[in-house]
């Protein structure tokens, strides 16, 4: 009996050791797989931190190119307007000319129509006050064959020459304000811009 508890204790003893192996073998294994997941969830970690990063990053160009934009589309939007304030302030101006200065505007233009046999006047209603029937008569004595049409353009300031041939050359400021923004602009919107 006592070589049977011997052996029984011999296959017990092999058992635990067999046993105590595989459980050490196992804490390795356990030890080596939480370490390896450890690494793998550093690197998510990194993987992640650079992609939030990046995110950021990009975000922030995104926003830092849109500030920038609104800030020039600003700028423009305040540029354009301070052009249109300039040309209205144009336009302000040569409606409040007075007599003496309206002539002066005329005379310049009519001058280049000199050559023609008759110039027909027509007047704009706000400029209608400023050119009398002695003044026209004057001119014609100076060789430039005008004459007032009785009609005038409603709400206007400036005038339209007609020639001979019914050809009519817009002289209404609000018309010549147009024409010379669409010509200035361009140029203009380069110096400042």
């Amino acid at each position: 009996m006592s070589d049977l508890k011997l052996i029984t204790d011999r296959m017990i003893d092999k058992k635990k050791a067999e046993i105590q192996e595989k459980i050490r073998q196992t804490e390795l294994e356990a030890k080596e797989t939480i370490a390896l997941a450890e690494v793998k969830i550093e690197e998510e970690k990194v993987r992640q931190i650079k992609l939030i990063d990046k995110r950021l990053a990009d975000d922030f160009e995104k926003n830092k190119n849109s500030l920038e934009n609104q800030k020039r589309n600003k700028i423009l939007a305040e540029k354009q307007h301070f052009l249109l304030n300039i040309f209205e302030k144009v336009q302000t101006t040569m409606e409040q000319w007075d007599e003496t200065e309206f002539q002066q505007f005329l005379l310049s233009v009519l001058e280049q129509f000199k050559s023609l046999e008759t110039i027909e006047l027509v007047l704009g209603e706000h400029s209608s006050s400023k050119v009398s029937e002695y003044w026209l008569r004057s001119l014609t004595q100076q060789g430039i064959p005008v004459s007032l049409s009785s009609e005038t353009i409603s709400k206007k300031s400036g005038f339209i020459v007609k020639d001979q041939t019914g050809i009519q050359y817009n002289y209404l400021f609000d018309s010549l304000i147009t024409e010379i923004k669409s010509q200035l602009i361009p140029s203009v919107s380069k110096k400042l811009f």
